[in-house]
């Protein structure tokens, strides 16, 4: 599990729709380089150790991240395994509770596969950020699009948020590529309030236009791996599975 420190420069001016601050991108070998790798586990005791040793991400510096990735993968687009893939992104605002919670959840589901399709995830990333904090779960793949929502809806359901939680989601590509507007689900980030939805049937909102599918059921599975770099702690994971080149 790799970590990157908080090192990043913000750009000057600008900001996109979502409120996240824009930072220089560092060049590959820059980037691999500012990543401290944790360690790495292969049973769920082992990462129960490492996770419980690791402060909370609501308490680490700005600009920095923690990284959990199955073992061979880095947290890059350049690696082989990302290249092809995306992410689901989730944004939250001034909700350190709530970030800690989703991320603590989300690992520990990685851990147990409870949200792996076909060995489609790759990794998870929690960054905090001056404006916008956001936790990113990876995939290998972005176009079998009916797959990656259904990784979209479980995730939402295992980490039991809503729009009313102030939150945002969205399926980002992992290249300059920005994907078709409508085509993956999407939650679009609301004032707080009491209500909530269940994210199932017609009511939710994820559905995309025209769709109103129940969520699935969240699974159970083995992560492996942690580490810190530029703003963050990397895992690197799921030892004695097979990767896909």
């Amino acid at each position: 599990m790799p970590f990157t420190p908080a090192t990043a420069n913000p750009l000057s001016g600008g900001g996109d729709p979502s409120g996240q601050t824009h930072f220089q991108a560092p060049e590959s070998d820059e980037y691999e380089a500012g990543l401290t790798v944790i360690g790495e586990f292969d049973t769920v005791e082992s990462f129960c150790r490492y996770f419980n040793w690791l402060k909370p991400p609501s308490r680490l510096e700005r600009n920095s991240n923690y990284h959990l990735f199955k073992s061979g993968i880095k947290p890059m687009w350049e690696d082989p395994a990302n290249a092809e893939g995306g992410k689901w992104v989730l944004t939250m605002k001034n909700n350190p509770q709530l970030l800690d919670r989703c991320w603590s959840w989300l690992a520990m589901a990685l851990v147990g596969e409870d949200l792996d399709e076909s060995d489609e995830i790759c990794g998870a990333v929690v960054s905090l950020r001056s404006k916008v904090d956001r936790i990113q779960l990876w995939t290998r793949s972005k176009d079998e699009v009916e797959k990656i929502n259904g990784i979209g809806r479980k995730l939402v359901k295992l980490l039991d948020v809503s729009e009313a939680d102030g939150i945002g989601l969205e399926f980002q590509y992992n290249s300059d590529e920005r994907p078709v507007p409508n085509k993956y689900l999407s939650i679009q980030s609301l004032p707080q309030s009491s209500y909530r939805t269940s994210f199932q049937g017609k009511s939710s909102p994820m559905a995309a236009p025209g769709e109103g599918p129940g969520l699935p059921a969240a699974p159970g599975g083995a992560f492996a791996g942690f580490g810190v770099g530029g703003g963050g702690v990397l895992g690197s994971g799921w030892r004695n599975k097979q990767q896909r080149s």
